[in-house]
């Protein structure tokens, strides 16, 4: 059973593949399965370019999306603040053993933030983009 979760909208409607594409993607979390399973290809590499596109093109359905389901900004950061300061224990036969920051935690939990946050992009810092948009991931019927 598909979960449908709705939002006035000023936006332009989702497209049946669009709607298949994020029911999909949020279930696996893989855009390029959801793609390949949404779209007219399968082709691997076909599939994680329209991915790479749809991610992009739907930021912000997305972010409503997570924020309707319990994600919100400050949950992120709390998460984010948690990632940053992980750790790890270094064992050593000559030594006792130690905890050590974990690097490449680290950076994955940044790489994610900066991602989902739209860090990369060319937006100045502090500017926030606040929009209403409808998410109908029903995939029953097709627009």
């Amino acid at each position: 059973m598909s979960k449908t979760k709705a939002l006035t909208t000023r936006e332009p409607k989702l497209t049946f593949k669009q709607k298949k594409f994020l029911k999909l993607y949020f279930e696996s979390g893989n855009g390029t399965k959801a793609a390949l399973a949404s779209y007219d290809t399968d082709d691997p590499k076909a599939a994680s370019v329209i991915a790479t596109e749809n991610l992009a093109k739907l930021r912000n359905p997305i972010k409503t999306y997570l924020e309707m389901n319990g994600l919100s900004l400050k949950q992120l950061m709390e998460i984010l603040t948690g990632g940053l300061k992980a750790t790890k224990v270094k064992t050593s036969l000559t030594e006792p053993d130690r905890e050590v920051d974990d690097w490449p935690t680290r950076h994955k939990y940044l790489q994610t933030a900066s991602k989902w946050l739209g860090v990369d992009d060319n937006q100045p810092s502090g500017q926030t983009q606040t929009t209403n948009v409808q998410i109908n991931l029903g995939v029953d019927d097709q627009d």
